[in-house]
């Protein structure tokens, strides 16, 4: 099959970008702030990935953090996201990543999120399921606000404005794990300062149960989210509807679940 190409690719480019990142990890070191961090590696893996797939597909467009749009007007595109969690991979958590999604006349039909130093490979192709290493995934089918655990993040600078839905969440979630950059005292050893790429796959395999993130950039949402959807998830904005990838905020969760998110923030 056709998707099988592209999936084979996007696989191997992945595991050869994450390889790299761990053998540089120890000398990774961020030097902007945790807003807006970079490191030589998000570059190095960035490039690494794209001259894996430029060599197979030279006709495809790319879309990647580090180096921007090439070649827009194609059928397909790749939109990739060399290191997703830099502040996590500087400071020697788990959940980083490299994220590599496939764009096929706007819609995102393949996503595959790596993350190295777990070992964990989360792909999904459309309409075939989410799978985790080889094995099939599901979300969970928790809906309670009291048990369910959902991440949560605004974005820098936007912690005023974000007040009342910060209020409502924090109320309403009693396991939710917060990480807006501001709270500093707080931070989850596991998730870090976040990561939406590692944070849609946790969703997938019922780690947690939803999520919401604010300001994020299409190489954030794109292999995660196709993950999560073809694990059960579902995904819209904070109106409440449907989403592409290039529209900032997002809610997914369970289908249960989303509901119970919509109405505190509609509340």
């Amino acid at each position: 099959m056709e998707e099988n190409k592209y999936l084979s690719a996007a696989i191997f480019a992945a595991k050869e970008a994450g390889s790299m990142l761990m053998g540089q990890l120890e000398s990774a070191s961020s030097k902007d702030d945790l807003s807006n961090p970079s490191v030589k590696q998000d570059k190095d893996s960035e490039l690494l990935i794209l001259k894996i797939l430029k060599e197979k597909f030279p006709n495809h467009g790319f879309l990647g953090e580090e180096f921007g749009e090439k070649n827009p007007i194609a059928e397909y595109k790749w939109i990739i996201d060399p290191i997703d969690g830099t502040n996590n991979y500087t400071g020697g958590r788990d959940s980083f990543s490299v994220s590599i999604g496939l764009e096929n006349n706007k819609e995102i039909v393949l996503g595959v999120v790596y993350l190295p130093k777990r070992d964990e490979l989360f792909y999904a192709t459309k309409g075939n399921g989410a799978f985790l290493n080889e094995k099939q995934i599901k979300v969970s089918d928790r809906e309670s606000n009291l048990e369910s655990i959902v991440t949560y993040s605004t974005y820098p600078g936007e912690e005023e404005k974000t007040k009342i839905l910060n209020d409502k969440i924090l109320a309403s979630f009693p396991k939710v794990k917060c990480f807006g950059f501001s709270d500093k005292k707080n931070l989850d050893e596991t998730f870090g300062r976040g990561s939406m790429a590692a944070e849609f796959c946790y969703l997938a395999c019922g780690r947690i149960d939803g999520l919401i993130r604010l300001k994020q950039k299409p190489w954030d949402v794109a292999a995660g989210s196709i993950i999560a959807k073809e694990a059960g998830a579902y995904m819209n904005n904070l109106e409440g509807k449907e989403c592409s990838v290039y529209e900032g905020d997002y809610v997914a969760a369970n289908p249960k679940l989303l509901d119970n998110i919509d109405k505190v923030i509609f509340d």
